[in-house]
């Protein structure tokens, strides 16, 4: 038998065994069956090296009751965990069965020719490149989710997830370009060139750069990854486990919280996005939720749990890095909604700041969106300008100052990828939106 139809046999029999096993104050319940075959490694110095590669299979089931959650989990395909409440002994697991060879667009020695063409297109940027670094992650999965009603949906998918760091060097200086191209689909999704020489441009563009400013200053920050902003400092406070655990958005629902600019949604269904997914992992079919609509709070992302204790309908954003570990809820892509200045106005219109190319990782609480982050690639703007580069600084503030002092936003929407740990679980994330303009926030600046 093809290991999807193993799959969706073990799918539909765990679905019989979640109605048989009902808790008697079960408020809703939901079911995985998976496979997953990922392969992460690095390229450097035209070698690929630490290289990993993984595959698993598992069966999961979860069950919400007015007081709690149960989870099980078993390696392999094992309908019977769904007996939580059986008074009946467990069976023994099914086990591990041979997934087969992995899919040989994930394997090192197809994935090299792609990734060599981007190291030798941000070599042929500028004789200034002296090293490229490229880590990825590219991975397969195949999964039947069970719902509570019992119906059993499948899909399959496909990621490819770069970290790309090339490091240029001229006259005693030493710069550092950064990027992450991703994709829910094969390494062919991702223009290499396009992605080599981008990344190259930011390390030797840093080469110039000056000290960065200190103090609270305008910041313009790049559509695409820059929304890892928002998605960061703004958006954690909006899921459902954070609202209960009394996040600053919790009993606001209706409020104005951001400023009359700001519509923001997370949207799994985003074509290509690395957060997209047909069902969640508790079987809920993706749909976009509308988070703050011309600035007015509208909706939080909820799992099964946290919508039941809200008393809402799950917003399909239960998810889990495999069916080993229990589904929380997360992101999937956030979409701040376009407007209506060019970047060139936004620009004209800032008479002195930072303009923030990309942000980076740094410090979030969760709970309040109080934040630090790096700007890895930034550049002064000055008298309506963009001009000089600047060396690597942080901004710091608050997710909700954020949303109210956004005071323009650009009609250049991209599309970017970034990952997201929650409570030991990692998973990607989509950002997508266009420019837009932070009033206010302390840039933290670099002195000699």
């Amino acid at each position: 038998m093809h290991p999807r139809d193993s799959l969706r046999a073990v799918g539909h029999d765990l679905a019989a065994e979640l109605r048989a096993n009902r808790p008697k104050d079960q408020l809703t319940a939901s079911g995985e069956v998976q496979t997953w075959h990922r392969t992460s490694g690095r390229l450097a110095e035209g070698r690929v090296s630490d290289i990993s590669v993984q595959w698993g299979q598992a069966t999961a089931v979860r069950y919400v009751t007015r007081d709690t959650f149960l989870h099980r989990s078993a390696s392999g395909f094992d309908p019977t965990v769904a007996r939580l409440g059986a008074k009946a002994a467990r069976t023994a697991p099914a086990g591990l069965q041979d997934t087969g060879r992995p899919p040989a667009w994930t394997e090192p020695g197809t994935a090299l020719t792609a990734l060599r063409e981007l190291e030798q297109a941000a070599r042929d940027f500028d004789p200034a490149v002296a090293q490229v670094v490229v880590d990825f992650e590219l991975a397969e999965q195949d999964l039947c989710v069970v719902d509570h009603e019992g119906r059993v949906h499948d899909e399959t998918r496909l990621l490819s997830y770069l970290t790309v760091r090339v490091i240029a060097r001229k006259g005693g200086r030493v710069s550092t370009g950064f990027y992450t191209p991703g994709v829910s689909g094969p390494l062919s999704g991702i223009d290499m060139r396009a992605a080599g020489a981008e990344v190259a441009r930011r390390a030797v563009t840093g080469l110039a750069a000056r000290p960065a400013p200190v103090g609270r200053l305008p910041v313009v920050v790049a559509g695409g990854r820059g929304m890892v902003l928002l998605h960061e400092a703004c958006c954690h406070p909006l899921e459902g486990d954070e609202v209960l655990r009394g996040s600053v958005y919790a009993g606001r629902m209706g409020e104005t919280i951001a400023s009359p600019l700001v519509t923001l949604r997370d949207d799994p269904t985003v074509p290509g996005a690395v957060g997209s997914y047909a069902y969640d992992d508790e079987g809920v079919r993706a749909t976009p939720t509308t988070l703050i609509e011309d600035g007015v709070l509208t909706g939080w992302l909820t799992d099964q749990e946290s919508a039941a204790r809200l008393s809402i309908a799950s917003s399909g954003n239960g998810r889990c890095t495999t069916a080993l570990q229990p589904p929380q809820p997360r992101m999937t892509n956030t979409c701040l909604a376009a407007g209506t200045s060019t970047v060139d106005e936004i620009i004209a219109s800032t008479e002195y700041g930072i303009y923030a190319e990309h942000v980076g990782g740094g410090e979030v609480i969760e709970s309040t969106g109080e934040f630090t982050f790096r700007v890895t690639n930034g550049h002064l703007i000055e008298n309506g300008r963009v001009t000089d580069p600047i060396e690597e600084t942080t901004i710091t503030g608050t997710g909700t100052q954020v949303l109210r002092d956004i005071d323009a936003i650009a009609d250049d929407t991209a599309v970017g990828a970034a990952k997201c740990g929650k409570f030991g679980q990692w998973v990607t994330v989509g950002v997508v939106g266009p420019t837009l303009r932070v009033g206010s926030l302390l840039v933290g600046g670099t002195r000699r």
